[in-house]
């Protein structure tokens, strides 16, 4: 397994920290010293317990925002492939749109 260790340099002192391994870290007088006592504790730490993953099921439809970029494509997911069937139905609906708008106009000057 590997893990990104941080390893940071202040007073004097040079510290590793594995943020994957909560509160794990080591002390050394150089940075190597640091990296190999951090490996070591977290090689102790790891021969004692189990390491196993989860899965976190997200309900999807619930965590789309109505009107997000990512809620607009998951509605269009169903019509992959008929892209130029829905840009011809968007033109009919434009058309019909500007009709009725040409209409209510000549309504209000009448």
């Amino acid at each position: 397994m590997q893990y990104p260790v941080i390893v940071e340099h202040k007073n004097g002192v040079y510290r590793a920290l594995i943020p994957a391994l909560s509160d794990l870290s080591a002390e050394g007088a150089s940075r190597d010293d640091a990296v190999k006592n951090a490996q070591q504790a977290a090689e102790a730490y790891l021969s004692q317990v189990e390491v196993t993953t989860i899965e976190i099921n997200l309900p999807q439809e619930e965590s789309l925002q109505p009107g997000t970029p990512q809620a607009w494509m998951k509605a269009l997911e169903p019509f992959a492939g008929d892209e130029v069937a829905i840009r011809e139905h968007f033109a009919e609906i434009a058309a019909e749109r500007e009709r009725q708008r040409e209409e209510e106009e000549g309504l209000e000057a009448a």
